[in-house]
């Protein structure tokens, strides 16, 4: 039976709308382009195209993966850390938050989250039912390839709808997961031999060759929608709007690779000689002459010229290379010690600029990521019974610090810091440690300081089986003695 995609909200009216909108060419030609670019695949350089297949070896030697860096350095530094709930609203997060997260392993998953949010400009997080194993929710990160969401109209950080679309080699067939508020509903269609994969643009849409397959599909629960979407600022990857840069930066390489296996050995010539045998009147073929061979020894004519081409210096081309990579770091504000090696030589003032506006460029980033992680938490909190902590409203997102300060530094600001800042929260914001690294350490202080105060303690009392010490001895009394007395006559006692 067809799936009805006429009545408007129905679930196959929103299943052939977010088909028709996955699965549109422009969408998936600029998703595909830039994940080749972040793989290190980019378009090759312009070559010569008479001998395109020839050269397309040689142009894949020009390609540089400087995309990849300008994620990884904001990537790297976007670190959730904690939430604060409505149970548990603490400076280091509700512990059971924290659980969740490593059980769920959120930390991989966040990772890669960022990685395809600054890579493609968005990326989704599913939040599926309580594992058995772990005993919690499978979250998983999904490719805006596979998967779109309908904002809300009103909230734009909200979905209505959302569509997931797999297909399973091994069950051999396609599956379409439509999440609507407190449901899921999975359509399903045969997928023949000969189209086991995906293809450039995607599974078809067909009302028609999709039937609904109830058994995957029902109630979650709860009536919120398990998909979470994450935008990055303008919806654009962190190099999409250098696109340009990226290839003027390869194109130029290759031309130095041209340039150098072009030249690599000398060009020797002869000026001054016949072109015709004088004798026989026939034209002289000089390649049999002049033979490349260590043994060879040439004997030419009178007048004849030696000439050898030179070197050419790659340097300026080099220096331009060098140009465009320190403007493509300036307009993505990467540190070029990111992109270049001698980029660590450069002045002391220059870097910390870098550092400081890369480190604005992710704290924007962050804010960007905070609502949607604590929207997952809360979707997370209701997969595992715990309503309670889903509140929206009282649900925080604790991230670490992205300025990566060194050893010196943090040592530097927590003595600075003395008292005036608890502990604990030192640990957090200065040190850098999780919050439960940090309640481990306080632990440790607790039991040394006991330790210390119990050896302490057992220092300052006696030993009840220790012997008693030696009585003094006793001195004999002075009051039957006569006092010594001095008379006229000399010393004598009185």
């Amino acid at each position: 039976m067809p799936i009805d995609v006429q009545t408007r909200y129905s679930p196959g009216w929103w299943m052939d709308r977010l088909f028709t909108k996955l699965y549109q060419r422009r969408r998936q030609q600029r998703l595909r382009l830039l994940a080749d670019i972040y793989c290190g695949n980019p378009p090759l350089p312009i070559g010569a195209e008479n001998v395109r297949e020839m050269y397309i070896a040689f142009q894949k030697l020009a390609r540089s993966n400087y995309a990849q860096l300008a994620v990884a350095a904001v990537s790297e530094r976007m670190t959730p850390v904690g939430f604060r709930t409505a149970a548990d609203g603490g400076a280091v997060g509700d512990k059971l938050a924290a659980q969740i997260w490593k059980r769920s392993g959120m930390p991989v998953t966040a990772a890669d989250v960022h990685d395809m949010m600054l890579n493609l400009g968005e990326a989704y997080v599913i939040v599926g039912p309580v594992d058995e194993e772990t005993g919690a929710p499978v979250v998983t990160a999904e490719d805006p390839r596979t998967i779109i969401g309908e904002p809300h109209p009103v909230n734009p950080m909200r979905l209505r709808a959302a569509l997931k679309v797999v297909r399973d080699d091994i069950e051999g067939e396609d599956r379409a997961y439509l999440y609507l508020p407190g449901e899921v509903w999975v359509a399903r269609r045969t997928a023949t031999y000969a189209a086991r994969s995906l293809g450039s643009i995607g599974v078809t849409w067909s009302p028609r060759a999709w039937d609904w397959a109830p058994e995957r599909s029902g109630a979650l629960g709860f009536n919120r929608l398990p998909v979470v979407r994450f935008l990055n600022k303008d919806q654009m990857g962190e190099y999409e709007a250098h696109q340009d840069l990226l290839a003027r930066i390869n194109h130029q390489t290759l031309q130095r690779l041209v340039i150098a296996t072009m030249q690599a050995f000398r060009q020797r010539a002869v000026k001054g000689l016949d072109d015709v045998d004088e004798e026989t009147g026939e034209e002289i073929d000089y390649s049999d002459l002049f033979v490349m061979d260590p043994a060879a020894l040439w004997q030419l004519p009178a007048g004849a010229e030696m000439w050898e081409s030179a070197t050419v210096d790659l340097r300026p081309i080099l220096d331009g290379v060098k140009a465009d990579v320190q403007e493509f770091g300036a307009v993505t504000r990467t540190p070029m010690t990111m992109l270049q090696p001698s980029g660590v030589n450069q002045s002391a003032e220059g870097a910390s600029l870098q550092r400081e506006g890369l480190i604005f460029k992710t704290q924007d980033r962050i804010d960007r990521t905070s609502l949607p992680w604590s929207q997952v938490m809360a979707l997370s909190f209701l997969q595992a019974g715990e309503p309670a902590r889903a509140d929206l409203s009282r649900l925080e997102t604790l991230w670490a610090s992205p300025a990566r300060l060194s050893l010196s530094e943090r040592a530097d600001a927590a003595s600075k810091a003395g008292n005036d800042i608890p502990r604990r929260i030192r640990l957090i914001d200065i040190w850098g440690y999780t919050p439960e690294r940090a309640d481990e350490l306080e632990s440790e202080w607790d039991e040394q300081e006991l330790r210390e105060a119990q050896i302490a303690a057992a220092a300052q009392t006696p030993d009840p089986t220790a012997p008693a010490p030696a009585a003094p001895p006793v001195l004999p009394s002075l009051d039957g003695l006569a006092a010594p007395a001095v008379t006229d006559e000399g010393e004598g006692l009185i």
